[in-house]
């Protein structure tokens, strides 16, 4: 009797020892889920910001390009203000003026039609916008315009205003210039 008992016992323990690894292991699982979701959520939010970085970059090389193209062209800065490059508002960039070849390849630029994929402009930013203001005396402000991947705070300045659907989703980099005066003493 003593043995039956003794045997009857070892088969519960064992039983639930059986369940506490099944449950151990369930545990396990679900913390190593809940593991790669988070590292899938990173690797989404890394890929936007990758994207978003990539947008801001090329902005400041197009308003780079654009305040060399004012730089080498002072005598006629006045004639670059502007708010509507971007917009495909210009057009026959190999004739006229080097003033209006400016303006309609920072206006080309702005479109990304120097990349094409399927008749699609692909070589820019998104919804890319261009303003060229003075704030007197030589000096002039750049900005470049446009739409970002995510949500973040509106800037301040009016370029693109309202193009974008919710203006959180509008970005803009500002570059200042400053027209030498070289016939100054």
């Amino acid at each position: 009797m003593r043995r039956a008992v003794q045997a009857a016992w070892r088969h519960r323990s064992e039983g639930r020892e059986g369940g506490m690894v099944l449950i151990e292991v369930l545990i396990s699982a679900m913390i190593v889920t809940f593991g790669v979701l988070g590292l899938a959520k990173l690797q989404g939010r890394s890929a936007i910001a990758g994207m978003e970085s990539q947008q801001r970059t090329h902005a400041l090389i197009l308003a780079r390009d654009m305040a060399d193209r004012l730089l080498s062209n002072k005598q006629n800065a006045a004639a670059y203000l502007g708010s509507s490059y971007g917009s495909g508002s210009f057009s026959g960039c190999n004739e006229g003026s080097s003033l209006a070849r400016d303006r309609c390849a920072w206006d080309a630029a702005l479109r990304g039609s120097s990349e094409r994929l399927g008749g699609t402009s692909v070589g820019s930013l998104r919804g890319g916008r261009g303003c060229i203001s003075t704030v007197g005396d030589g000096r002039y402000h750049i900005v470049v315009a446009w739409q970002g991947w995510i949500a973040g705070v509106a800037p301040s300045v009016d370029c693109g205003r309202d193009a974008y659907g919710a203006e959180t989703y509008r970005r803009a980099i500002v570059l200042p210039v400053r027209l030498p005066d070289l016939g100054a003493s």
